[in-house]
């Protein structure tokens, strides 16, 4: 930050100039998001590590907005590391974000299936973060849309928009009664079908619906719309350009998903394939990214530090930035 002496109204518009002249490269700075599975879920084992005094992420680590993670950690995480991890988000002014369904499974619609949670699973998972000195900043829901309206397999609910939104609301609730600053975006697999989508066509109209029900009964404009691609192998640019599009028509922060494109290779196949797909989405040129999200949520790869190993996760970030 420039520092400037206030003694002089001509120092004062000199000052104010620089001010001005910097902010516009602060504010086109996208804002980087993190999510690495962790040992509750069969992620890696140093995932705790990554909390430790100068942990070998710190390049990687001065980049990094908010850290997600998911529900298996809240509920499953050793009481002891979750303090220090809450706490180490806070020494380092890094925000909190939850991956979690926002759903509530009724027998048997729901039951078993991703996207949703038992009947008061958002307080008791807003409570426990809570305790243990957590500060909730945001909530990414987790694949409402897609779970709720066109899964298909055991327990489907094919509930309709205003149905899910009006669920995925009241959970919002509950997270706010213990949380009144969080905010809420959403994760979903968005993209048109396979063989496009026409302007006026039904995907555009459908997943418009979808975004203008959630705002509507959770009463907030949706703090970001993150993209789960589910195929790399499809073309991209037939295919993300249409969500980050229909995103910003609504003035809605977008960032695809930076993750491998496969869960089931060694680690240095994975942190290829997941290099390849960040190349891949810049090369769109569909406009700066409002966020940056590294993630996985597979096993792979097996490893977090040092940011200086081309096989382990925090590499991503120096990738990107040093690729840039």
């Amino acid at each position: 930050m420039s520092r400037c002496v206030w003694r002089s109204t001509a120092l004062m518009l000199f000052c104010a100039l620089i001010v001005l002249a910097e902010w516009p490269a602060r504010a086109a700075e996208p804002q980087a998001w993190i999510s690495s599975n962790d040992p509750t879920h069969g992620g890696a084992a140093d995932f705790w590590e990554m909390f430790a005094p100068n942990a070998p992420w710190q390049s990687a680590k001065q980049h990094v907005a908010v850290f997600s993670i998911d529900q298996n950690l809240v509920t499953n995480g050793p009481p002891d590391k979750l303090r220090q991890f809450y706490a180490f988000l806070k020494e380092n002014q890094i925000a909190l974000a939850i991956g979690i369904g926002m759903l509530t499974w009724n027998e048997p619609c729901g039951k078993h299936v991703e996207g949703y949670v038992p009947p008061g699973g958002s307080d008791y998972v807003a409570k426990r973060i809570k305790s243990l000195g957590g500060e909730l900043a945001y909530i990414g829901i987790d694949e409402a849309f897609w779970f709720g309206r066109y899964y298909s397999g055991a327990n489907a609910c094919h509930a309709s928009v205003d149905t899910l939104a009006a669920d995925v609301a009241a959970n919002f609730r509950a997270y706010q009664a213990v949380f009144p600053n969080v905010r809420l975006g959403d994760v979903e697999p968005l993209g048109p079908p396979p063989g496009g989508d026409r302007p006026g066509s039904s995907w555009a109209k459908t997943t418009q619906a979808w975004i203008d029900a959630l705002q509507a009964k959770s009463g907030a404009r949706l703090a970001f719309i993150h993209e789960d691609i589910t195929d790399w192998r499809r073309p991209l640019p037939e295919y993300l350009p249409a969500v980050a599009d229909l995103a910003k028509a609504n003035h809605i922060p977008f960032a695809p998903i930076f993750i491998a494109a496969r869960g089931d290779v060694a680690d240095g196949a994975w942190m290829a394939s997941a290099e390849q797909n960040i190349d891949a989405v810049r090369g769109l040129h569909i406009g700066s990214s409002d966020h940056l999200v590294f993630a996985t949520w597979h096993v792979h790869p097996t490893k977090n530090l040092p940011e200086t190993s081309p096989e382990a996760f925090t590499h991503l970030i120096v990738y990107y930035y040093v690729g840039r």
